[in-house]
């Protein structure tokens, strides 16, 4: 089999481009991740706590999503693989929870006994979505990367986006001005990107060629990183009101 010089210098560009997308998202999202903590610590509301868990969780795996791609340019391996997807369906998920959370704690939802969904129906939901992710971890381990891989990633992820969607266009109907509808719009972003970003990945699926799937990916990849650092700037602002106080 011959490879042409253009596909290599593809390849070889693809994987810079992977490596730079990668960091900038681990360092966006360790930057995210600490403010969501200092946020975290100084809020005394004891029922937005869930909400900044979140926040911080998906710092948390936005770093090791990052710090795993930039790991699998250099030496790729199956277990990387695994456990970058996961990391990113955990990232994902957890801004749709966040999202859940950021409604069901507005002073303008509904109260439970006007719900269509009671919170405990949702709870359930939303430990299928978790056990979606084990699948598609245990699917890449056995599988290693493949359509079947690609169909649960693509699937699971717009699922989650989708989900957090539907909260977030609830809460600006009942929110629209106010400080909760101001950090909703900073999430939203980095929500829509990450359903996106699992979306390219059923291109493989359709029959796109793998080079340009994997470039759509790290487009999609960068601008996560850089939404993420746009909505740590609404996340210090909050801390340094919650430090005056």
């Amino acid at each position: 089999m011959v490879i042409s010089l253009a596909q290599v210098g593809a390849d070889a560009s693809g994987s810079v481009v992977r490596f730079i997308g990668s960091g900038l998202l681990s360092v966006s999202a360790a930057i995210f991740g600490f403010y969501a903590f200092r946020n975290l610590r100084l809020n005394r509301l004891e029922s937005q706590r869930p909400f900044w868990r979140y926040l911080v969780s998906i710092g948390v795996a936005g770093v090791l999503y990052g710090a795993l791609g930039m790991v699998g340019v250099l030496s790729p391996g199956r277990w990387l693989l695994a456990l970058g997807h996961a990391a990113f369906l955990f990232c994902t998920v957890f801004l749709a929870f966040a999202m859940r959370e950021l409604y069901y704690n507005s002073t303008l939802a509904p109260p439970s006994d006007e719900r269509r969904i009671p919170l405990s129906q949702l709870r359930r939901i939303e430990v299928g979505f978790v056990g979606i992710i084990l699948l598609e971890l245990v699917v890449v381990l056995l599988l290693g990367h493949g359509s079947v891989v690609s169909l649960v990633k693509g699937l699971g992820s717009l699922s989650f986006a989708v989900y957090g969607l539907v909260f977030a266009e609830r809460l600006e109907s009942l929110a629209r001005g106010t400080s909760i509808d101001t950090l909703r719009r900073h999430l939203l972003p980095v929500l829509v990107c990450s359903g996106l970003l699992g979306l390219a990945d059923l291109g493989v699926v359709v029959g796109v060629e793998s080079l340009l799937v994997s470039s759509v990916e790290s487009v999609f990849v960068v601008m996560i990183g850089a939404f993420l650092l746009t909505a740590t700037i609404r996340l210090q602002q909050n801390v340094r009101g919650l430090s005056t106080r």
